[in-house]
């Protein structure tokens, strides 16, 4: 049975790796410990380790300042190491290891199990695409549908790409095939969503779906980036993940704050524009009479409230 600990960086990655040697390991910032660490939070002789010999290992802290802790957990006097949790030293995170401990296992390359789903994906977004340009050819002239399928699946290829070349440069490894199922399965759920949306805004008569059209979209863009980054950049990903958590909230919630300070209303959609497929249509249509009829009464309680509003303004002129 062999014992080792390990220093470890904010995102888990291996600093230095140092044996165990004897029934005491002592650790600090003094050059004379077995693991020294250079912090101004960590004591001379802050800690030390004394592993067992049931497979567990015990840590004390020697009366520092800022103790020991798990990583998330409050200071303790003492720990029982049991796993390969991190523990926080002053404000260095160490981890301690044994021979004996069981080792997870290992995890396949992505590109072999992602590629066929990526392919199919792609021909998702290319069969989406023939769709949608089929759906405006109802003129004379046709759509241009090879400019259009080639551009959508061009501005894919660059998105994923654009990821891939980011986690080479940070952990090593592109991924591409794993992007492009990430970017491919984003544009997918965000169309079938805008139409499933539009769709519902026009069988049902309603505008709120159309309202709320613009930040569904943004959160599907959000988990789709979200999917990205943890692939691109594992390790950094527990911290960048809040620094993508605030980008979104502002995405979301900047728009929405203007368009109430504005027009004291938290969207500019006020009406359904949207022509959908008639056969989805569920509500029964209105008769040109009865809607003449609404739009008349409509008409003049509009004149009314502009002839309230004009006395109101000459009287206080008056005053």
């Amino acid at each position: 049975m062999k014992w080792f600990v390990e220093h470890l960086h904010r995102d888990g990655s291996v600093l230095a790796r140092v044996p165990v040697q004897g029934d005491v390991f002592r650790i600090g910032r003094a050059l004379d410990n077995d693991l020294v660490l250079d912090d101004l939070h960590t004591a001379a002789h802050h800690a030390t380790l004394q592993p067992g010999t049931d497979g567990t290992a015990s840590l004390h802290d020697l009366g520092s300042k800022n103790g020991i802790a798990t990583a998330k957990g409050k200071r303790r006097q003492a720990l029982l190491i049991t796993d390969e949790q991190p523990v926080r030293v002053g404000q260095q995170l160490i981890r301690v290891r044994c021979s004996d401990w069981p080792l997870a296992p290992e995890i396949a390359l992505s590109a072999g199990r992602f590629g066929v789903w990526a392919t199919l994906a792609l021909l998702g977004v290319v069969a989406y695409s023939l769709w949608e340009l089929w759906l405006m050819d109802v003129q004379d002239k046709s759509p241009p549908y090879l400019y259009g399928i080639s551009g959508v699946v061009g501005a894919v290829a660059l998105w994923s790409t654009a990821y891939a070349v980011f986690g080479r440069l940070i952990s090593g490894a592109d991924r591409f095939t794993t992007h492009l199922l990430i970017a491919c399965s984003g544009y997918l759920a965000a169309a079938v969503t805008s139409d499933l949306l539009d769709g519902l805004a026009f069988a049902a008569g309603w505008v709120w779906p159309l309202q709320i059209a613009q930040y569904v979209l943004i959160g599907v863009v959000a988990i789709t980036v979200r999917a990205h980054l943890r692939q691109a950049d594992p390790r950094h990903w527990p911290t960048t993940r809040w620094a993508w958590a605030l980008v979104t909230l502002a995405v979301l919630f900047v728009p929405l704050t203007q368009e109430w300070i504005s027009n004291r209303q938290l969207t500019s959609i006020q009406t359904m524009d949207v022509l959908s497929y008639p056969s989805l249509r569920m509500v029964a249509p209105t008769s040109i009479t009865d809607f003449t009829q609404k739009a008349t009464v409509l008409q003049q309680r509009a004149d009314l409230a502009k002839e309230q509003e004009a006395g109101a303004e000459e009287a206080e002129d008056d005053e």
